[in-house]
């Protein structure tokens, strides 16, 4: 007799069609999980008698409405579940466009790139994106090719988290956004809904979830640490049969986990070296139906975004107890390196701490509570609640 083991059970999935919710995509294309757990299964209401009944037994319970939940665990890695990332924004990767020809100023000191015309913002940069220049000459060219975080930009300045080499002003400097980057977009949402395979290779079982949405994603980044993903699904129904459906799924993919060690945790534009915890929870609020004459959802609705999270400090000043006492609005930037040049940006321009709670038998840990909301000073990504960019994706 066989007995499973999840060394030998995959966990693929592909996008469904558009307009196709709840159908099988194509077998072929598809790509494996490189996941730490899952627990998506089916779940069924139980639809229970009222009845009342003298011999004190109450009749038997039926079967009500098909629903599928639950979570798949990763340790995330560059390019791991960027499709995923995607379906909670509701936007796809796109990338910015290179810019050539400029005419700019490099300093010490912040603002470290000044252009003499134009508008950085105009041309699609936003807070905590990733950039890189070329042209710099002579005793600058340390600048060009580095990954530098924006941490400040206004139409013509940039600050960056790295050190700068100054530079007098050179009018044949170019600028790349490496990768790609994903938003909330204000118009235009995307609606993916994803086929899930469960494949159990020992006991030749295939169970098939299908028309599944991505409801949540939740990024956690303890102190010293890899840093965890959990995908929060929510779809329609589950099939069942005895062969596996994909064909020839793709690899998982990704590189290295990410760790915390290596990157950059910046609170309101100043790298801090006290962050010990961080949570973010991109959450679309979605939803099942119940219809009359059918046991499925005819669709998972999604509803607002939010973005929360939590952000533990080591306690050395009152900077964190003031940006709550005086409801200030911050911006929260998380950039995590892979160690051979790529890197992943979590930037939230817009962020108001709440009340959080206070820990440590030794030295004192705060803990507070953030929300995340769109920045009406930008515009494009620069505008939306949360910026994700992806040095590795073409």
């Amino acid at each position: 007799m066989a007995i499973q083991t999840q060394v030998l059970t995959k966990v693929i999935r592909k996008k469904e069609g558009p307009n196709s919710f709840g159908v099988l995509p194509g077998a072929a294309g598809a790509r494996e999980f490189r996941k730490v757990s899952d627990s998506i299964a089916l779940k069924k209401n139980k639809i229970q008698s009222a009845a009342i009944q003298t011999n004190a037994q109450r009749p038997m319970a039926r079967h009500g409405g098909r629903t599928v939940d639950g979570n798949i665990g990763v340790e995330l890695a560059l390019g791991l579940i960027d499709s995923e990332l995607a379906s909670v924004v509701r936007r796809d990767w796109t990338a910015v466009a290179p810019l050539n020809n400029l005419t700019v100023t490099a300093s010490a000191a912040a603002p470290h790139f000044v252009r003499s015309a134009g508008s950085w913002i105009a041309d699609g940069l936003a807070l905590g994106m990733l950039v890189k220049f070329t042209g710099f000459t002579a005793g600058a060219t340390s600048n060009n090719g580095k990954l530098y975080t924006i941490i400040a930009l206004t139409a013509t300045e940039i600050t960056v988290a790295e050190t700068v080499v100054a530079a007098a002003s050179s009018a044949s400097i170019g600028l790349t956004v490496p990768g790609k980057v994903t938003f909330i977009p204000e118009s235009g949402h995307t609606n993916d809904s994803y086929t899930i395979e469960k494949w159990y290779s020992a006991v030749g079982e295939s169970y098939r979830f299908t028309g599944q949405r991505v409801a949540s994603v939740n990024i956690g980044l303890a102190a010293d640490d890899k840093v965890s993903a959990e995908i929060a699904y929510m779809g329609q129904d589950r099939q069942k049969a005895t062969a596996a459906y994909f064909t020839n799924p793709a690899a998982p993919g990704g590189g290295d986990m990410l760790v915390t060690p290596s990157g950059l945790a910046i609170i309101n534009g100043k790298a801090t070296k006290v962050c010990t915890n961080f949570t973010l929870d991109i959450n679309g609020n979605a939803s099942v139906g119940k219809v009359v004459g059918s046991n499925v959802t005819p669709d998972v609705f999604m509803d607002m975004i939010d973005v929360t999270g939590q952000i533990s400090v080591y306690y050395e000043n009152g900077e964190m107890d003031d940006y709550f006492d005086q409801e200030q609005s911050i911006s929260l930037i998380n950039r995590l390196d892979d160690g051979i040049g790529g890197a992943f940006v979590i930037a939230m321009p817009y962020v108001k701490v709440f009340g959080g709670g206070e820990s440590g038998d030794k030295e004192i840990i705060r803990q507070y509570d953030y929300t995340a909301g769109p920045n009406a000073a930008g515009t494009g990504a620069g505008r939306s609640t949360i910026l994700l960019q992806d040095t590795t994706l073409s």
